[in-house]
């Protein structure tokens, strides 16, 4: 469910003075008394003290109040008699597991840190540990923890809300104190990780990086030099990737500047900017400057800009006139980012569709909504914005040219997010309808077995209270389509059926395949035939089954979720990309989650990787077997699908037992066979 929460500006929660006071005076009053108590009567009072800890814990100021008492923590007895009793014994890789626990543990594991923390600043002697060890440690912890740092919207991260934001503070006001150099190598990877993906939304990367760049020394020692030119050439691609760009520093004086140069000297400037775009993903506000000057005095000079290819190339030639109006509208320093969209849409050639340019057109001039022009403006963020119509057409080249760059955020809508994707793959003059329509009308409306479905008459769906950080594109839609969704789930709610067979085909496109499996039975909860399932879906999907075929349209899919312990955490909708070998020669399903960061550990070894194994940008990709073990209803074509009972039992059990020991694990089994 959506949730919606009062935050400060860094996304904390506030807290009164008055109610600070207090609590900081009882905390004081808790931890005295800890001291004064004998062994045996310490855990009574460690366990109000840890209640106590955990109330400040939720405030940056409720941490301060934590860290000023923090040296007297040991000696009271806060962790007598438990794990944390020894600090010199403590390993940085089981921190994780008790931040994400509840209650005490959480407490303790946070009280800990902070304790780690007096040491390593020499507020706390201990005779066992120095303060350069105390301090290694934490950097460890940070190192190990850069997800929770910055964390990203995935369905662990939905349903730990709280505690992440908890956890959240406690890691940043760390690093804040001990410093990013001794997890730099650590951050360059995450951020290169995660840019790999090529994400539409990228202020988590941006995050990183700059936190980077303020650590890195000015000269950086050997073994950190490869880190240090990564981050470097990041942040230049973030801020200005030529030296005339870093030099002019804002776009007013770059435009000036530019008009100085001539032909070669701006054919250089243009190279430079394309190149780094595409090699890294990053977007500088500069190249809106450079695409508008190129637009007025150099346009055969633009496909270097964009850093386009062949195919891009002959984009540009046969529809110069709509690129240039694109450029015109859409492209602002503070919509820089739709550029790499741009160079998507082109260098896929995505204009050569039919509907796509006639479809492109129709909504660089369509009237939008008061409300839905406001909504755009004000969840852009920006001081100064752009029109409505440059935000929402900049958001439309976004969406088209990273059609697995599209993510629900902090929302629980992944069929929304997954429908835009789909849509944006398999059926692009459909997704620009639907966009000029909720632009215009504020109404999107789709057919369910023959009857209209107005969104704009339904009531919220699962997003009662919608998360704003999306892309403009998802903003605008994903209310109508949850609610649409919402509404065809209800009207098949009684089939006895799970009702994604019905719904699917109808919310997405006649392209989603009409055979339907599902390992799990509607009525009762229970798995029901997980063999006959496992051994269908090699069958439909798997080359050395289904007779050699490649798919033709991407399909959606759901999987069972489950964390880094192989715990369940809930239901998800992906889509299945294509099935295919790696480099090694082993077959895998790469797979479209819309998740903002897609390499995930599900547990028992099963961690989505997103790059190193032919994954193009924003796939996720497992072995088959490991993507058949989280895979509970998927579509398939009935008239090629090769026979199931040609699957060898050796593939079949080791998916069965891997789905028992993780997300089936706490279900009942209907079929009798494998219960037995």
């Amino acid at each position: 469910m959506g949730y919606h929460r009062d935050m400060t500006r860094d996304g904390a929660k506030t807290m009164p003075p008055a109610g600070l006071k207090r609590l900081r005076a009882d905390f004081a009053q808790a931890l005295d008394k800890l001291a004064q108590t004998r062994a045996f009567g310490k855990p009574i009072h460690q366990s109000r003290l840890l209640g106590l800890a955990a109330k400040l814990l939720a405030s940056p100021r409720g941490l301060e109040v934590l860290d000023q008492y923090a040296p007297a923590f040991e000696q009271a007895g806060v962790f007598a008699g438990s794990d944390w009793d020894q600090p010199e014994h403590l390993d940085a890789g089981l921190v994780r597991g008790s931040l994400l626990g509840h209650g005490t543990t959480l407490a303790l594991e946070c009280l800990s840190e902070l304790r780690m923390l007096a040491i390593a600043d020499g507020r706390q002697s201990q005779p066992r540990m120095s303060a350069e060890d105390a301090k290694t440690f934490l950097s460890d912890v940070l190192a190990r923890n850069l997800d929770l740092l910055f964390p990203s919207a995935s369905e662990q991260n939905r349903s730990l809300s709280v505690r992440i934001e908890r956890i959240r503070l406690l890691l940043d006001y760390l690093q804040a104190r001990i410093g990013m150099q001794g997890i730099l190598a650590a951050l360059a990877a995450e951020a290169e990780r995660v840019l790999l993906q090529r994400p539409i939304m990228v202020d988590r990367v941006h995050a990183m990086v700059r936190a980077a760049a303020n650590a890195m020394p000015v000269s950086p020692q050997r073994g950190s030099r490869e880190n240090w030119r990564f981050i470097r050439r990041l942040i230049e691609a973030m801020e200005g990737p030529t030296e005339l760009s870093r030099a002019s520093g804002d776009a007013e004086t770059y435009a000036r500047e530019l008009r100085r140069l001539d032909e070669d000297k701006l054919r250089e400037e243009a190279i430079v900017f394309g190149q780094s775009m595409r090699r890294t993903g990053l977007v500088c506000p500069l190249h809106a400057p450079l695409l508008h000057h190129l637009l007025e005095s150099e346009p055969r000079l633009l496909h270097h800009a964009l850093g386009l290819r062949r195919v891009g190339r002959a984009s540009i030639a046969a529809y110069p006139a709509l690129v240039e109006e694109m450029i015109r509208m859409a492209v602002w320093p503070e919509t820089a980012r739709c550029i790499y969209g741009l160079y998507g849409l082109l260098e896929r050639g995505v204009l050569f569709y039919r509907p796509v340019a006639p479809g492109l057109r129709r909504l660089l001039k369509v009237p939008l909504l008061d409300a839905v022009a406001q909504e755009l403006v004000a969840a852009s963020g920006y001081g100064n914005p752009p029109p409505a119509n440059a935000l929402l057409v900049a958001g439309t080249l976004s969406v088209l040219g990273q059609p697995r760059g599209v993510d629900q955020g902090h929302n629980p809508t992944c069929q929304s997010a997954r429908a835009i994707s789909l849509w944006s793959q398999n059926d692009t003059g459909f997704l620009l309808g639907l966009i000029a329509d909720a632009a215009r009308d504020g109404d999107v409306v789709m057919q369910f077995e023959g009857e209209e479905i107005h969104s704009s008459t339904l009531d919220p769906g699962l997003a009662v209270e919608l998360h704003t950080e999306l892309d403009p594109i998802s903003l605008l839609l994903t209310p109508h389509i949850d609610r649409i969704y919402m509404e065809m789930s209800r009207r098949t709610a009684d089939r006895g059926e799970d009702g994604h067979r019905w719904v699917n085909p109808e919310l997405h496109g006649w392209w989603v395949a009409r055979g339907f499996a599902s390992a799990v039975h509607e009525g009762t909860g229970s798995v029901h035939g997980l063999e006959a399932f496992v051994r269908l879906f090699y069958a439909s999907y798997h080359p050395e089954f289904n007779g050699g075929r490649d798919m033709v349209y991407v399909q959606p899919c759901g999987i069972a979720v489950t964390n880094y312990e192989a715990v369940f955490v809930g239901w998800h909708a992906v889509s299945i990309q294509r099935v295919g070998r790696d480099d090694d020669g082993d077959w895998r399903v790469y797979f479209f989650n819309p998740n903002r960061d897609k390499g995930q550990n599900w547990g028992q070894g099963v961690v989505t990787s997103t790059a190193n194994h032919g994954e193009l940008e924003g796939e996720s990709s497992l072995p088959f077997a490991q993507f058949a073990s989280r895979l509970y209803v998927f579509h398939y074509l009935v008239p090629e699908s090769g026979d199931p009972a040609a699957v060898p039992v050796d593939l079949v059990t080791p998916v069965i037992e891997a789905a028992r020991a993780s997300w089936a694990a706490g279900m009942p089994w209907s079929d009798a066979r494998l219960d037995g």
